[in-house]
């Protein structure tokens, strides 16, 4: 079964109501929403352990940056109670201001969301700008 909008929201809104909860369920109805899917796939596969890591290293960089963020405290406490090895779908959707990443179990239950405020196209040149003038 195939992870939609309308089911991540009738998911989401079943959660108590929270801050997270409010700004995924505005993320899921913006009109400029695109899902976005790796190499033609529906979405990517992967186990739990690695979810883990990769979302414990954007909370990290995310929070060091400043950015704006939804969603992780929760979906960190529910990556951790799941076996290593369980395998989770990620489904990633974007608008011109936000990306946010839906993972779910193979029975499609949701197991969390992250939701990341994009940079500004100003910030993102003054990001470039940066490496070049430090990295080249």
């Amino acid at each position: 079964m195939t992870v939609t909008v309308e089911l991540l929201a009738r998911t989401i809104g079943l959660l108590p109501a929270s801050d997270d909860t409010e700004a995924a369920l505005d993320f899921l109805k913006q009109s400029d929403l695109i899902k976005i899917v790796p190499s033609g796939l529906e979405s990517s596969l992967g186990p739990a352990e690695e979810s883990l890591r990769i979302c414990r290293i954007r909370q990290t960089t995310t929070s060091e940056a400043g950015t704006v963020t939804y969603g992780f405290p929760s979906l960190l406490s529910a990556l951790e109670k799941l076996r290593p090895t369980e395998l989770l779908t990620s489904t990633v959707f974007a608008t011109a201001g936000w990306y946010g990443t839906f993972l779910s179990d193979q029975a499609n239950r949701l197991v969390g969301y992250m939701l990341v405020k994009r940079r500004s196209p100003e910030e993102e040149a003054e990001r470039l700008d940066w490496f070049w003038q430090n990295l080249t």
